[in-house]
């Protein structure tokens, strides 16, 4: 994420004491209280705009911290392969790997986007019903209805 430097309280009370009119009625020196005033206000200015770039970071899947149960939520995590006693890092990353993935429907594919999760898999692809071969009554997914994994 971008490195973002919030102002300083200072450089917050001096822009807003810049949008004021020129003249004697309102001066720009530090020791006065009209400054004062726009410090105090500089600094309230200054810890929203500090939140606001915290909950950036919260809400982004990849550092989420405060809206991480509803990105689970997104993806109907926890599953098999995350549990809730999985850490926030490992839940981030399926988050992650859910809203990046792409890629094609293979075999060979499936088991290289699960190793990269960090999980071995053992794909089994069977064939379906076709009309005409397939006949009411026989079992499905024999194996003789198994195809290859090439």
């Amino acid at each position: 994420m971008m490195d973002f430097q919030i102002p300083t309280q200072d450089q917050y009370a001096k822009a807003m004491m810049d949008l004021l009119p020129p003249g004697k009625a309102w001066p720009r020196d530090i020791d006065t209280n009209l400054y004062s005033l726009f410090y105090a206000l500089a600094g309230e200015v200054r810890k929203m705009d500090d939140k606001a770039l915290d909950l950036i970071a919260a809400a982004f899947p990849a550092t989420a911290t405060d809206f991480l149960d509803d990105w689970l939520e997104v993806f109907a995590l926890p599953d098999k392969c995350t549990t809730w006693q999985s850490s926030d890092e490992d839940k981030r990353a399926q988050i992650v790997a859910r809203l990046t993935w792409t890629g094609e429907a293979s075999i060979k594919f499936l088991k290289a986007y699960c190793a990269n999760l960090g999980y071995s898999v053992d794909i089994k692809e069977w064939g379906g019903a076709i009309c005409g071969a397939s006949r009411a009554g026989k079992q499905g997914c024999q194996r003789s209805d198994r195809l290859s994994e090439s």
